[in-house]
């Protein structure tokens, strides 16, 4: 399992995030991160800030994408 976060150290939402949120057109996050293989995960405070892949290919093409 590989994971990407959200927010930087200095808790600063990554630009790649932003750039993959205004592309969803209509669509929901939980849609658009499964066609590039990822997910974000729910716990009982709410969801995290960190997308898990389950290859890491998918990881690396999705920052190539939307960095």
């Amino acid at each position: 399992m590989y994971t990407l976060c959200i927010n930087d150290k200095n808790n600063q939402t990554q630009t790649w995030w932003f750039n993959f949120l205004f592309s969803l057109d209509n669509t929901d996050v939980k849609t658009g991160l499964k066609k590039w293989g990822g997910r974000v995960e729910y716990d009982r405070s709410g969801y995290s800030d960190t997308i898990m892949f389950d290859k890491e290919e998918d990881l690396v093409w999705f920052l190539l994408k939307w960095a």
